[in-house]
């Protein structure tokens, strides 16, 4: 029998990411099953088959996923840099959800729960409007950049607890409209950045175990990924693990923890490509840490070889050459 607790959770996607987000999906259901769970799905593409997908693990676990299809409307003509549109969906939250929820949990597609939401949920938001991960590396500029006072601090967007009935009173389309085209060319980290503005000096620091993109990237410490080592104590107090750095789905992952998203992958409607590819000796070898330690920095000269392929060869080709690249090699 289920607890009187209600998990109400949000995920943005399309096509390309609705494998990874229903592992993730998978991973709630499979250590919240004493409570009653809602998730909500913003989208803007889902073939048939990704969505019966959907509706067959919501029944497998006896949990609700509710898919809500975006219109193109949305963000139309709002700047996406290296993101998609899509990354502006969470923006939605207030316009889409039930006018009455109290607490919504927003997860971004890569990421893999492997414990309890509930201390989560139960956080102590301080008065605030939202909890999220403080960052403590990047965005130094922030301040200046985002028109801001330069007291205070910048916040990641990749989970965010919202106390829905306070965020109602701030955050619509109309209002993240505003801020967008406020920002300009000082626009760096899309839906990040205009969250920041909306709710500066309103956001409660979450731990670093409700998301735990540091462990995932060896901590950015690439001693650590050449050895392969990880804190396993550090595994065992998170919670939320998020592959920010590094997707264990891509063939060129350069990151660590892959074996937990696996984990959940053997207990998705998706078991059938660990069977097909990550079990592979081939996936198991380019596990080992001196490859995952080339891949870093592969990935470091990533931008600077995709612009140098931009600048000399023809659109049409260079649109061909990246198909091929996300498709067959990355």
């Amino acid at each position: 029998m289920k607890e009187e607790k209600q998990m109400n959770i949000l995920y943005c996607c399309d096509t390309n990411y609705a494998m990874p987000m229903t592992v993730s999906i998978t991973s709630i259901f499979e250590n919240n099953k004493s409570s009653s769970v809602t998730v909500y799905v913003f989208y803007s593409s889902l073939s048939e088959d990704q969505k019966q997908k959907l509706n067959t693990l919501a029944q497998q676990y006896n949990q609700t996923i509710s898919l809500i299809y975006i219109d193109e409307y949305y963000f139309n003509s709002a700047p996406t840099l290296r993101w998609t549109k899509e990354a502006y969906y969470r923006l939605l939250v207030t316009e889409l959800l039930p006018e009455n929820l109290d607490r919504v949990l927003y997860l971004d597609c890569d990421t893999v729960i492997n414990k309890s939401l509930n201390n989560l949920f139960d956080f102590d938001l301080k008065n605030k409007y939202i909890a999220a991960l403080k960052t403590e590396i990047e965005y130094k500029d922030f301040g200046p950049r985002l028109n801001l006072l330069t007291l205070g601090d910048y916040y990641q967007s990749g989970v965010l607890l919202f106390d829905f009935q306070k965020v109602k009173q701030i955050l619509n389309y109309k209002e993240s409209i505003k801020v967008i085209s406020s920002l300009g060319e000082n626009l760096k980290v899309v839906d990040q950045d205009v969250i920041n503005v909306m709710f500066y000096n309103k956001i409660a620091s979450l731990p670093t175990i409700y998301n735990n993109d540091e462990i995932t990237n060896f901590y950015r410490n690439n001693k650590l990924r050449i050895l392969n080592y990880i804190d396993e104590k550090f595994i065992q107090d998170t919670v939320v693990f998020h592959y920010a750095a590094g997707k264990p789905w891509n063939n060129l992952f350069p990151g660590s923890c892959e074996n937990i998203w696996y984990k959940y992958l053997k207990k998705s409607p998706y078991i059938f490509l660990y069977e097909q590819k990550y079990k592979n000796l081939y996936f198991k070898i380019s596990r080992l840490g001196l490859f995952k330690y080339i891949y870093y920095l592969y990935g470091i000269l990533t931008p600077y070889i995709n612009y140098f392929f931009k600048f000399i060869l023809p659109n049409s080709i260079y649109v061909k050459i990246k198909y091929i690249y996300r498709k067959k090699i990355k």
